[in-house]
């Protein structure tokens, strides 16, 4: 079975699509190779000096008759540098010469070629196995593991610093505004220049192109759109647990599109400053970046070693505070990455090799000792068995159709460790980026035996995603306090709304009951993951389903609808705050738990194992029908002494969300109490006058053992509910992969 398909089975998704054959088409050779060329040079004039008062354009001209060739400002870019625009394209050798010249000047601080780097192409090297991506083989991520502890955060920001992305339905609603740093129009095939469209327009080579120099210096072939940004963008963070399509490493980070490479190749100059403004530093020309991100990404490079430029600006990209990680691909040359750029600014970058299935270094991959650590890449895109699922578009030249489709280089494994990287800073997000490195190396999975794999060459190891979100929790400690159980607004001042919440180690089911715009009441859920400490965040979701009197099946309603997000914060076992966003309403709530008055709280404990649910005496938990034959309603009860506070998620005979309760107090074998329909004021404007409990029939609770109970209901036609006798087998419900929560 491929990994998409274990992941269909792990969580009873839909989650693989059709497949293409290829994301990117490997270029023929050529009998002839022309050698690379540049028309621009990086020049970084002192601070001090006679010059030093005068214009950018000003020193260029001077410099240019210092050094008796033309030259000509084009334009300022990060840490101060200048563009400056060469009289004809130079070979790399002559570009070379002549930026140490200038850079002998004595009011150059330094000078280099302004090289092009491209995408990493697939190679036509192939070797057959099967795809290892999610999976817990030798050569897989552990990521089904790691989505047991987290499934990220909104609050991380990966930077995806490529050529742009496509409006691909699995990116919906996960992309922050941000910006096409393309300079030059011939490159960028949108147009113009720089921008804050960084969307992806195709990045095709036709031969018509190829009589541009800008190509033929450059070894640029005849080819379709690549849609490469959008392949890796997916692997970070594609939309997850949506029954469609397959799944990102982060199911919650937000993605922050850098557009720097267009047809073939991209500038350095436009690189590094798309990192420095990814970052939060600012760029000459671009407008402030809000969303700085907590990781950059690069699945860029070419055969360079690493310049001064590209250090600095990767150094003050960590020094600045928000970025902790610049994750980039080895690059698949097969070489040294020490002669790769940006993969040989291993200092401050975290650089990646290729795996296969068995464990080994994909015969494509850059190595040495400047890499990182080691994630799967795939082997051949002709082979699903060993290469990446990720998304795609159907479009040769300008965008078309989503599709998803099988990819294989150091590209993809980059952003696999970018993924990896996001969901340590969703449980930790104050680790520092000598921590992030150090986690990601002490946690990866030793190579396996029979690998031609060794820590000089492929890293530390192969990413462990589990290990290291294991090893991030630990960093950022948290006190092991559990808050299962129901809250409300503290000191009682909103009675009539509250919120349920199921806690099992780093991620909480919150189920919010309130009320509509028309006062009807309304149930949002949330599944929350830890961010660090006592923190929990995720997306809130409203649902729609079967009426509660005749469930036939949920699968046949629309999947549940993100509404905005929502936040957890506790300061102490039994009290915390709720923040919630929702359809534009921004509110904070302090929250206290909810005291029945019927014995003493209970005390709840998690497991990483499964315990002995069956003989649990308390029962606070959320329970569903057994094995989830009714999957989109479920009951929460808070339990203490002989009283059971149960509160009844489920749908009107309008598919719309209901929320009933119960007050249940045991009576022999079985609890059994009034049911009440409540309505009430708007959820984002309280109003206590509004709050009106109905009794519309009667509730009952028969538990076999602490795992298996009876829920039995008669509702009697008031409240506008119909008149219904019914009664369901529940359990608790396990929303984790492992282990649970008793209460006692």
């Amino acid at each position: 079975m491929s990994a998409c398909g274990r992941a269909a089975a792990r969580f009873a998704l839909a989650l693989c699509g059709p497949a293409v054959a290829l994301a990117v088409a490997p270029a023929p050779a050529l009998a002839q190779t022309a050698s690379p060329a540049t028309a621009q040079l990086i020049v970084k004039f002192r601070d001090a000096g006679e010059r030093a008062g005068l214009s950018p354009a000003m020193r260029v001209a001077a410099l240019a008759g210092d050094a008796g060739t033309p030259l000509a400002h084009a334009r300022a870019m990060a840490l101060g540098a200048q563009v400056v625009t060469l009289f004809r394209a130079l070979p790399m050798h002559e570009a070379r010469a002549l930026a140490a010249k200038l850079a002998a000047n004595p009011d150059v601080e330094f000078a280099q070629p302004d090289g092009m780097r491209r995408r990493a192409f697939i190679p036509s090297d192939p070797l057959v196995g099967e795809q290892v991506f999610f999976d817990s083989s030798p050569g897989g991520v552990n990521a089904f593991a790691a989505w047991d502890l987290t499934r990220g955060a909104t609050s991380v920001v990966v930077a995806v610093v490529d050529t742009g992305i496509t409006a691909h339905a699995e990116l919906s609603g996960r992309s922050l505004p941000g910006y096409d740093f393309i300079a030059d129009p011939v490159i960028s095939n949108d147009g113009d220049g720089r921008d804050s469209d960084p969307s992806d327009p195709g990045d095709w080579v036709t031969t018509a192109d190829l009589a541009n120099p800008v190509f033929t210096r450059n070894n640029c072939k005849v080819e379709d759109s690549s849609w490469h940004g959008t392949s890796v963008a997916g692997i970070v963070a594609a939309n997850s647990n949506n029954a469609k399509g397959v799944a990102g490493m982060d199911w919650f980070a937000r993605l922050l599109p850098v557009r720097v490479l267009g047809k073939c190749v991209g500038y350095d100059s436009d690189i590094l400053d798309g990192v420095t403004w990814a970052s939060g530093v600012l760029v000459p020309g671009a407008p402030a970046n809000p969303n700085p991100a907590q990781v950059i990404n690069l699945s860029l490079g070419s055969t360079d070693a690493c310049s001064a430029l590209y250090h600095s600006v990767f150094a003050q990209a960590l020094a600045h505070g928000v970025t902790r990680a610049i994750v980039v691909a080895a690059g698949n040359d097969s070489v040294d990455v020490a002669t790769s750029t940006p993969a040989g600014c291993f200092a401050e970058a975290i650089v990646v090799a290729a795996t296969t299935r068995g464990g080994s270094l994909a015969g494509y991959s850059n190595f040495g000792a400047g890499v990182t650590v080691s994630a799967p890449g795939g082997n051949d895109v002709d082979f699903p068995s060993d290469s990446i699922l990720t998304l795609f578009n159907d479009g040769k030249t300008v965008p078309g159709n989503d599709r998803y489709g099988y990819t294989a280089g150091t590209s993809s494994s980059a952003p696999i460790v970018s993924g990896v990287v996001s969901l340590m800073l969703s449980v930790a997000p104050n680790l520092t980026a000598a921590q992030v490195r150090s986690i990601l190396q002490s946690s990866a999975r030793p190579f396996p035996a029979g690998s031609n794999c060794n820590t000089t060459k492929c890293g530390a190891g192969i990413v462990d995603a589990r290990a290291a979100v294991a090893a991030a929790q630990a960093q950022a400690g948290t006190s092991g306090t559990n808050y299962q159980g129901l809250w409300w607004r503290a000191g009682g001042t909103e009675s009539g709304w509250g919120v349920n919440l199921a806690h099992q180690g780093n991620q909480i089911f919150a189920t919010w009951y309130t009320y509509d715009t028309t006062g009807k009441p309304w149930w949002l859920s949330m599944l929350a993951s830890r961010t660090n400490g006592e923190n929990f965040s995720g997306v809130i979701y409203t649902t729609n389903g079967p009426p509660f009197n005749n469930n036939t099946n949920q699968t046949s309603f629309p999947p549940a609808r993100p509404v905005g997000n929502g936040a957890l914060s506790f300061t102490g076992a039994n009290n915390g705050s709720f923040t919630y966003s929702v359809n534009s309403v921004v509110q904070t709530k302090p929250l206290a738990r909810y005291d029945l008055g019927t014995g003493a709280q209970p005390t709840c404990t998690y497991s990483p194992t499964t315990p002995d649910f069956a003989a649990a005496t308390n029962y606070q938990d959320l329970w569903w029908v057994a094995n989830g034959a009714e999957s989109g309603w479920g009951v929460n009860f808070a339990h203490q002494g002989n009283t059971i506070f149960a509160t009844w998620y489920t749908y009107d005979s309008n598919n719309a969300p209901l929320w009933l309760s119960a007050l249940v107090t045991r009576n022999g074998a079985a609890y059994t109490g009034a049911l009440y329909r409540t309505n009430g004021p708007t959820f984002n404007a309280y109003d206590s006058s509004k709050w009106v409990a109905t009794p519309v029939g009667t509730a009952s609770l028969a538990f076999v053992d602490g795992n298996h109970a009876t829920f039995g209901y008669t509702t009697d036609g008031q409240g506008g509910l119909p008149v219904a006798s019914q009664s369901k087998q529940v359990t608790r419900f396990p929303f984790t992969a492992s282990g649970g929560t008793v209460c006692h």
